[in-house]
């Protein structure tokens, strides 16, 4: 897995409980993290392909600007949900490991 979306992975660990207790330093991490996956994706080149389209599909459109997907990403809720099923697929296939503390 490349270094950028574990580091992206990492990062996310730290507000698991966004939804129940936001805040704005957590809106802040999240915000920085999909701006960070939205520049991380497009650059992995072949090693995308290995993930679900919907993830390519949703970064080419936003990063094309597509109206009806950056009016989606707007909300901060949406920019955590789609984090997290980022996160959830690359812990599911073991591409990322949680690193033990």
């Amino acid at each position: 897995m490349h270094k950028c979306l574990i580091e992206i992975c990492q990062e996310f660990e730290t507000v698991k409980d966004f939804l129940t207790d936001t805040t704005k330093e957590k809106e802040e991490i999240i915000n920085a993290l999909f701006l960070d996956f939205m520049e991380c994706f497009p650059s992995i080149k072949e090693e995308k392909l290995a993930y679900p389209k919907e993830f390519i599909h949703d970064v080419v459109l936003f990063n094309e600007g597509n109206f009806m997907l950056v009016k989606k990403f707007q909300d901060v809720q949406m920019r955590y949900l789609m984090l997290s099923d980022f996160y959830d697929y690359a812990r599911l296939t073991k591409k990322y490991k949680v690193l033990k503390k």
